[in-house]
């Protein structure tokens, strides 16, 4: 990969620079180097690296209608709420934040100065910056900050440099969710979460929606009073009925519940947890895990992905809620595609992007 883009806004806060990754649940990103500036205003109008170190290496001092732009531009930032996106080629600032980019009509656009220049960023924003311009003197050296800042996802691959490879088809490499191929993702942040879980799982438990098997997989084996509840009669299950029935189960009677990957196949699963609710004790826990990326399973019915912020609505009536999101953008692509555990690093599995959640996991108490 030789040519990139750059993609990312900067903001100003209590005398800080940072990187915002737009309504991302992301962190931003602190920036507190010259060098990082000055690679993404090039990268907004050069794509090619060695194109970019040309650019980098003969910057000119900035000329007087470039300067004058950019004290008039300073002019209008009467507070720190402004945003600069550097997105499209261009380069543009929004004097109050991320509202005037839905509200039009404000907006600064120096691309053209930027691009006589070179210079913008560094001129509006050098009193927050320590000046390494000078440190990055070699080719090797701009190259590895490049692929920092695509790392972190200010530069990004030029169109056409993206190489899809093995995920270049129309059909998934595994219709199975990579059960053909080793261990499913979504059971590796399972695993992740029963080992979080595992004593407080007590008391008169119950699982809804699980086989027989589950109680060994989840190593909850040694709970003395573990009932299993399931729509169909079987080996292994106890109580045969709906989870949407409040009459199933006595109010106030149960220590723990656990229901994962079953509220996606709820046609209410509001009604469920609110079941839930009445079965158990106060003090009493549901462990509720919901599928986030994940293909369509119609075991019975496959109605609902509840994302992050909709489990914590589900549960609001529990006095405490913990909410746990595994996931990001490679699982995400992973998953879909059957990619198994096996062909993935540690590192890969638990890097975690808030916006791009494989599997949501709550504990909530009553």
């Amino acid at each position: 990969m030789s040519s990139y883009v750059t993609s990312a806004f900067l903001q100003v806060h209590d005398a800080q620079l940072y990187a915002v990754f737009g309504w991302s649940q992301r962190e931003k990103q602190i920036i507190t180097q010259k060098s990082w500036l000055a690679i993404l205003e090039i990268f907004i109008h050069e794509h090619a690296v060695d194109a970019a170190y040309q650019a980098y290496q003969n910057r000119l001092p900035i000329d007087t209608q470039s300067q004058q732009a950019i004290e008039q531009c300073e002019k209008a930032l009467v507070t720190d709420d402004f945003v600069i996106s550097l997105a499209d080629g261009k380069l543009i600032v929004y004097p109050q934040g991320f509202k005037s980019i839905v509200d039009q009509g404000t907006e600064i656009d120096l691309s053209q100065v930027s691009r006589a220049s070179l210079q913008v960023l560094n001129q509006l924003l050098t009193p927050h910056l320590t000046d390494d311009l000078q440190a990055i003197a070699t080719l090797e050296g701009f190259t590895k900050l490049v692929k920092l800042l695509n790392e972190i996802g200010l530069l990004s691959p030029a169109i056409g440099e993206v190489d899809w490879g093995d995920f270049k088809r129309k059909v998934p490499i595994c219709h199975a969710c990579g059960f053909t191929r080793g261990t499913p993702i979504d059971r590796y942040y399972l695993s992740k979460f029963v080992a979080e879980i595992q004593d407080q799982v007590v008391g008169s438990v119950l699982e809804v929606g699980g086989v027989p098997k589950d109680k060994e997989f989840y190593d909850f084996s040694q709970r003395p009073e573990y009932r299993v509840l399931n729509l169909e009669a079987g080996p292994g299950v106890d109580l045969v009925g709906d989870v949407h029935n409040p009459a199933l189960i006595a109010p106030d009677s149960l220590d723990s519940v656990v229901i994962f990957n079953v509220l996606e196949h709820c046609y209410a699963p509001w009604e469920a947890v609110q079941n839930i609710h009445r079965w158990l004790k106060v003090g009493g826990k549901c462990f509720c895990l919901v599928p986030n990326a994940q293909r369509l399973h119609d075991r019975p019915a496959d109605y609902w992905r509840p994302l992050p912020d909709g489990i914590s609505l589900l549960f609001k009536n529990f006095t405490k809620r913990q909410l746990s999101v595994y996931g990001n953008p490679m699982s995400v692509v992973g998953i879909f595609h059957g990619i198994a555990t096996e062909e993935m690093t540690t590192e890969d599995l638990d890097a975690v992007h808030p916006d791009y959640p494989v599997i949501t996991c709550i504990v909530a108490e009553k």
